[in-house]
C-alpha cells in the first residue's frame, strides 16, 4: 500500500487516518494531563470537559475543512454523551469541581478585573 502512493486506497487509507488523529487528539491530550502526579477528581471532570469543548469546535467547522464527514462527528459525539453519562453518574468529580480552591482563586482574579 505504502508503495502505491497515488493510489486510491492509500487516499482513503490517510484522509480516514488524519480523521482518527484529530478525534482523537483532544481525549488523548486529556489523559497525558491526568498522568501528573497531582491529579485529582477536579482534574478529571475539567479535561474531560475540554475533551469535549474541542471535539465540538472542531465538530461546529465546515465539513469542507477539517473533511469530517457529518455522520462521522454525530456518531462520535453520541459516544461522548454516552460515556460522561455512565462516567458522571456519580456527583463526586461534579463536586471535586466546585470545591477546588483554585477554581475560587481564579473566579476572585477574574472579578477583580472586571470591577
Amino acid at each position: 500500500m505504502l508503495a502505491n502512493r497515488g493510489s486510491s486506497k492509500f487516499r482513503d487509507f490517510e484522509t480516514h487516518l488524519l480523521w482518527y488523529m484529530n478525534i482523537v487528539a483532544p481525549l488523548i491530550r486529556s489523559l497525558w494531563s491526568l498522568e501528573a502526579a497531582h491529579a485529582n477528581a477536579s482534574d478529571v471532570f475539567v479535561f474531560w470537559l475540554a475533551a469535549g469543548a474541542t471535539l465540538n469546535d472542531l465538530f461546529s467547522k465546515d465539513t469542507n475543512e477539517t473533511g469530517i464527514p457529518l455522520t462521522l462527528a454525530n456518531q462520535v459525539t453520541e459516544i461522548y454523551n454516552a460515556r460522561y453519562e455512565e462516567f458522571f453518574q456519580n456527583d463526586l468529580y461534579f463536586v471535586a469541581f466546585l470545591l477546588d480552591p483554585r477554581k475560587l482563586l481564579f473566579f476572585s482574579m477574574s472579578m477583580l478585573r472586571y470591577s
